[in-house]
């Protein structure tokens, strides 16, 4: 199976017009010009009445449309001006536009409203690479993070914020798929953690099968830790060789555990389950971690169904 999510992900850049802020990008939202050079500052945390809020407080449409951005496929600074930037980069001529359905909530729990939203990037050919990206709040400014490829040409059904997470579902292409018509509905979670946009949950509907779905009951989010953790949860479709993939990595994305996780089934493709106790690795206290849990594809290794939760690390 070809990978659905190629990842373009940016650690440390430094480029001209633009500021690193904890691995992100703070962004020009303030004019319609790419030299107007105005910033737009969130609101407080403590919002002011509706009544005497003030457009520059909030992200809105026309601001987000007329915005310096990180193009997720160069890796380099671009500026739209109604909603389109086109140029040569790299010697490449490049188009990026940005896809109606601009979705507003709160992503970092700072009581400021925050932003997600679909980037296509051409190059001339017949590539359209779509990239999710979402502009946030910190420290004082509104800053772009990383933006996270979905697929060359999806069909992007809805994108939404719920409770601080950004929900996409998507058709995206299989291995078999023509490039005119993706056949696999994938739904997909994010959160962001520590200023980047990271998938928490994944399921993936191929052509006429089922959905591949991974189900931690147990812990739950924000549950502590310590020593070991006991994974409780399910699968309608068990993985081959009833084997999964075992992550913890701290928020920055650093790795600390990796490793095969067995589930049960009674047979090929029946339903698994699993309820398995993992040693946690020595961890300062107090640490936050995310531990997930993916069924990769047997084709590419890319992750075809996924489920995690944050944890945090006890004495």
């Amino acid at each position: 199976m070809r990978s659905f999510f190629a990842r373009f992900s940016i650690l440390m850049v430094v480029l001209l017009g633009f500021t690193m802020l904890n691995g992100c990008i703070t962004i020009n939202l303030g004019g319609a010009t790419p030299d107007s050079g105005q910033t737009l500052e969130p609101a407080p945390t403590t919002p002011p009445p509706a009544a005497v809020q003030t457009p520059r407080q909030v992200l809105n449409e026309e601001r987000l449309l007329n915005a310096d951005y990180l193009s997720p496929l160069f890796q380099v600074p671009i500026t739209l001006v109604g909603g389109v930037f086109s140029g040569v980069v790299d010697g490449s001529e490049l188009k990026v536009t940005l896809q109606p359905g601009i979705q507003y909530g709160d992503l970092n729990d700072d009581g400021v409203e925050d932003a997600a939203f679909i980037l296509a990037e051409s190059t001339g050919g017949t590539g359209v690479f779509s990239s999710l990206v979402v502009v946030f709040s910190e420290a004082g400014r509104f800053v772009q993070a990383p933006g996270v490829m979905i697929d060359d040409r999806p069909v992007i059904e809805s994108l939404t914020i719920e409770n601080g997470v950004v929900k996409l579902q998507a058709l995206v292409h299989s291995f078999n798929d023509t490039m005119v018509n993706p056949s696999t509905r994938i739904r997909a979670e994010y959160s962001l953690l520590d200023g980047k946009l990271v998938q928490t949950r994944l399921s993936s509907a191929f052509s006429g099968s089922e959905e591949h779905v991974i189900t931690i009951d147990s812990p739950r989010d924000g549950d502590t830790i310590s020593g070991s953790v006991r994974l409780i949860g399910s699968m309608p479709i068990g993985p081959f060789e009833n084997t999964l993939l075992l992550r913890i990595t701290d928020l920055s994305g650093g790795e600390l555990l990796h490793e095969g996780f067995m589930v049960q089934t009674e047979d090929l493709g029946a339903p698994a389950t699993f309820d398995n106790t993992v040693l946690i690795p020595g961890i300062a206290p107090g640490t936050r971690i995310l531990l997930t849990l993916s069924e990769l594809s047997m084709a590419d290794g890319s992750p075809i169904a996924l489920d995690s939760v944050l944890l945090v690390v006890g004495e």
